[in-house]
């Protein structure tokens, strides 16, 4: 069975949705043992496919939808360099497949 890629999302400037996200990260970090921030311009069931042949993910949720590669840096390198010590990423973010044309994704990975 395939797990699914869940969809509850916010738009808009970093500055006009970064402290939301913030706090849903904190409530993820609370009610998982491992949580780590993406980004993906690409599809995000392709995109979670592959973290699941790394590791066991519970779920992928997708926090934050934008057109702009800019928006989708400032926020994931925002994310994950305010919680990077209650995170399992490797690096402070950057360096993923975004989209110029069409929406980027910031996600967390849970488990």
């Amino acid at each position: 069975m395939t797990k699914e890629v869940e969809y509850d999302y916010i738009t808009g400037s970093p500055n006009t949705v970064i402290e939301s996200l913030n706090r849903s990260l904190g409530q993820f970090k609370r009610g998982n043992s491992q949580v780590k921030v993406g980004i993906t311009g690409r599809n995000p069931q392709v995109r979670f496919n592959e973290h699941l042949k790394e590791k066991n993910w519970s779920r992928m949720v997708i926090i934050y939808k934008t057109a702009s590669i800019n928006f989708a840096n400032i926020i994931e390198e925002w994310l994950v360099e305010k919680h990077y010590d209650e995170l399992v990423n490797k690096k402070a973010g950057g360096g993923s497949d975004l989209s110029a044309i069409g929406d980027n994704y910031v996600y967390v990975l849970l488990k």
